[in-house]
């Protein structure tokens, strides 16, 4: 007689499975509504939210005694030099020491506000935060910033030219109200200049060939 074989079943083996860590599931829910609430808004908003945060955070770096110590000097000495530099090339015998543009009889100190910093971070904010691919921003990045460089030199020299050779109340105009006006309608300019060959050259990137026959 064949004898029967007892088969032992091998209990099955349980993995034990990680634990959650406390709070990750917490983490990804509220992760994932936040996604999908802002996948909801209109791209006009998320534009202004994100230009909204940009400029924030520029002036919570920008006013921080840090920055105005380390950076800020430097930056506004460097100006005034280039500025002298420039005013000596039309014959006006300036020196420049730290942010202070001297002649005969006249100087003008630079300030934060008359650097432009601000009006750069206005037009970078604006191209960062623009939702089109990153190879179209970094040509308006560059070049939008040594433009606004360039022109906030000549803005400096010019205002020490004027209050030189022309009355104290075009200087104040100029200086306090229609100078940083203009300079940031400038830096508003050069933005919608970028966005619109950005836009087109998106545009005609995703234009298909055309193939049609002769």
């Amino acid at each position: 007689m064949a004898k029967r074989k007892k088969v032992r079943k091998k209990a099955a083996v349980k993995k034990r499975q990680p634990k959650p860590v406390q709070g990750e599931g917490f983490i990804k829910k509220t992760s994932r509504s936040v996604g999908e609430y802002w996948s909801q808004k209109s791209p006009v908003l998320k534009f202004l939210l994100g230009f909204a945060a940009c400029m924030i955070l520029f002036y919570i770096i920008y006013l921080s005694p840090i920055f105005v110590d380390n950076i800020g000097r430097p930056i506004l000495a460097v100006e005034a030099k280039i500025s002298s530099f420039l005013l000596n090339i039309f014959g006006q015998g300036t020196t420049a020491a730290e942010d202070i543009i001297s002649g005969d009889g006249f100087s003008i100190s630079i300030k934060n506000g008359c650097d432009g910093l601000e009006t750069l971070a206005i037009m970078l904010s604006g191209i960062i935060v623009f939702p089109i691919a990153f190879k179209l921003k970094w040509p308006g990045i560059i070049y939008g910033t040594l433009a606004l460089m360039v022109l906030n030199l000549f803005r400096i020299a010019g205002l020490y030219f004027v209050g030189k050779h022309f009355s104290e109340g075009l200087f104040d105009l100029l200086h306090e109200q229609g100078g940083f006006v203009i300079f940031t309608a400038l830096g508003i300019f050069l933005w919608i200049i970028w966005a619109n060959w950005a836009l087109n050259k998106r545009t005609g990137q995703a234009s298909p060939p055309n193939t049609t026959g002769t």
